[in-house]
């Protein structure tokens, strides 16, 4: 099985497009692609799914999906677990950790403060704003941002996310 990702697809905001500089075709790129995922492959959602019209947006883009469907809870997430379990969702968390591609990872929607317990935060909820740095002007090398709009508005396979995101081992 192969894992993709993908963030803050923001299904039916009608503003996004013009605050995150998107092409006025971006939500339909993400639609087509997720739909091209195979019923042997997961497709892990980092959150932020849509705004509004939550029973509209899982029908038409979330329940069609043949692939297996996670779901880390975005901040525009508003419904119960159970309400996304039951729109089409297979497991819906606000994050979790994979043993994975010789990493820990951590999934979540928000940058997480590292723990101790994984070697990288793969998240979303930055969009192309990126991370910004610590006090010291650094950035944290454990935090992986998936972004729509650095990603060419698709979900990307997971291994081929870390390969070209995380530091050597």
């Amino acid at each position: 099985m192969k894992f993709y990702i993908i963030s803050d697809t923001h299904f039916e905001h009608q503003q996004i497009n013009h605050y995150c500089d998107r092409p006025d075709d971006a939500e339909e790129r993400m639609a087509r692609a997720m739909r091209q995922i195979s019923d042997k492959h997961c497709l892990i959602h980092l959150g932020d799914i849509g705004i509004g019209q939550d029973l509209r947006i899982h029908k038409k883009y979330i329940q069609p999906l043949k692939c297996r469907k996670i779901l880390t809870i975005g901040n525009h997430d508003s419904k119960s677990y159970s309400w996304y379990m039951e729109h089409g969702w297979d497991f819906v968390c606000e994050s979790f950790k994979l043993d994975y591609a010789g990493y820990k990872l951590c999934m979540s929607h928000k940058p997480k403060p590292w723990d101790g317990e994984w070697d990288i935060n793969i998240h979303g909820h930055l969009h192309n704003l990126g991370h910004r740095p610590d006090e010291r002007g650094r950035l944290k090398e454990w935090h992986r941002l998936y972004a729509p709009e650095t990603m060419g508005y698709k979900p990307v396979e997971l291994k081929k996310f870390i390969d070209i995101t995380a530091p050597d081992k």
